[in-house]
């Protein structure tokens, strides 16, 4: 009697052992695939307000490098084509015309995940999602000049799928435009939605 227990307990713990050898395992594989996804390309749309000149429809697209779980890098381009007149042009005439109305934009950028969480969708299947914070430098080009530019931002992405993300962005081109006076500092709001891949 005591060596039939012995043989049933020995063999629990030995399913026990394998059970959670198993969990672990399928657990280590799931977080290598996780790391091993980490360059994600989108496309973005959305408006720019440049300032003296108003509010433009922008398109764009990106690169992200995921360096870590909080920081990534993230290489952008955004246009916006036949920018409206200024409120001096409406005045006195148009400054510059032809492709020098295309108000176009790069940057590279290092961001970082502020807070990290779940989100529910309506089957109480869990998404990731985060809120980030964004700043760096690049170019930008509009009214026959090429301005250096800091770039600052705030982002909002859910992932669907883990492969599918979704995305809100609100960034802030900051340069030295000499266009309607000199030497000015012009800060250009850009508000946009994307839809990104994960590799």
């Amino acid at each position: 009697m005591e060596n039939r227990l012995q043989y049933i307990f020995l063999a629990l713990i030995l399913l026990l052992t394998q059970t959670a050898s198993y969990a672990q395992a399928e657990t280590e594989a799931e977080r290598l695939d996780i790391k091993t996804e980490f360059i994600e390309a989108g496309l973005t749309v959305g408006t720019i307000n440049i300032e003296d000149f108003g509010s433009e429809f922008a398109w764009g697209g990106g690169l992200t490098f995921r360096a870590t779980e909080d920081f990534f890098l993230q290489l952008n381009y955004m246009q916006a084509s036949d920018v409206a007149l200024s409120a001096a042009e409406k005045s006195q005439g148009q400054f510059f015309v032809g492709s020098d109305r295309d108000f176009s934009h790069y940057d590279l950028l290092l961001g970082y995940n502020l807070f990290q969480g779940e989100f529910f969708t309506g089957d109480a299947k869990a998404s990731l999602s985060s809120l980030y914070a964004v700043g760096g430098v690049g170019e930008t080009q509009f009214g026959g000049e090429s301005s250096f530019t800091f770039t600052l931002g705030l982002g909002y992405q859910i992932a669907f799928n883990r492969r599918y993300i979704a995305r809100l962005d609100m960034r802030d081109y900051i340069y030295k435009s000499s266009l309607v006076s000199d030497d000015n500092t012009t800060n250009n709001i850009h508000f946009s939605t994307g839809l990104s891949y994960l590799f």
